[in-house]
């Protein structure tokens, strides 16, 4: 069907591969990339802006080489009017931008040309998103338990460039703590035998969360992640086992704790 897709068609299947973390095979590959080839000049900056994203999140993640039809899609972007694009657009050219730059190496570098608003309007879109964000009371609830266990911590902090907001910041020991709720997860279907919720090792984390992990990583010395559904399950059991949770994911990072006191 590649063949006689419409533009819109071969981001969202692209789009799709991508946000579940599928990689193509090697025929829907070679059928797909020529889809693109074929229709990058008569995209939407939308379409440009998902396409471009869809292969990089791919090729960082799951190690699928950036193909020939790369560089068309950045030209493409770069026929794009600054004036008529929309603050997702923007963000999601930012984001490609650097999943590119910083998680994705190639000899299609010197081919590239990136737009000239890709360090204005696209990163002043992806920097305001970074500080518009809402405190959740599980993540206020961990920071809390962070601070009595004695460790200093700051709440959403922004790294040093302002390109990301970290839920919880340990900054005597340069830790990031993201707690990760609901929409961090993908629930996958193994056969009926149900999906992540009260299951842990049937969740499948985002190809969205795996990105931001890699690009905390480049920041911090480590990345922690606190899943929602093992943080929920500790509800019925009371402060001491969530601290007891807490001190043992700390402890996973080297982060020095002492054994939380029953309440």
């Amino acid at each position: 069907m590649a063949r006689d897709m419409r533009p819109q068609e071969v981001s969202n299947t692209l789009l799709s591969y991508s946000k579940l973390g599928l990689t193509p095979g090697p025929e829907a590959r070679v059928e797909l990339e020529a889809a693109v080839e074929r229709v990058a000049p008569d995209m939407v900056p939308q379409a440009v802006a998902n396409t471009l994203w869809s292969l990089l999140a791919l090729a960082a993640t799951r190690g699928v080489p950036l193909p020939a039809c790369y560089p068309s899609l950045w030209r493409a972007a770069c026929g794009i009017d600054a004036g008529s694009s929309n603050a997702v657009d923007f963000r999601n050219l930012f984001h490609a931008h650097l999943i590119y730059t910083e998680l994705v190496s190639g000899e299609a570098l010197d081919e590239v040309t990136f737009p000239p608003w890709i360090m204005h309007e696209a990163r002043d879109a992806w920097m305001r998103e970074a500080r518009d964000y809402t405190v959740s009371m599980p993540q206020r609830e961990v920071a809390s338990i962070i601070g009595d266990l004695g460790i200093r911590y700051e709440v959403e902090r922004l790294t040093d460039d302002g390109y990301f907001s970290v839920d919880v910041y340990l900054p005597d020991f340069d830790v990031a703590l993201e707690f990760d709720g609901p929409s961090h997860f993908i629930d996958i279907s193994d056969g009926g035998k149900g999906a992540a919720l009260g299951g842990a090792s049937r969740a499948t984390r985002t190809v969205s969360t795996e990105l931001r992990d890699m690009f905390l990583a480049r920041r911090h010395r480590a990345v922690l992640s606190v899943p929602w559904f093992e943080y929920a399950e500790l509800n019925d059991k009371g402060a001491a086992e969530k601290a007891a949770y807490i001190a043992a994911k700390l402890r996973d990072v080297i982060v020095s704790v002492s054994a939380p006191v029953s309440k």
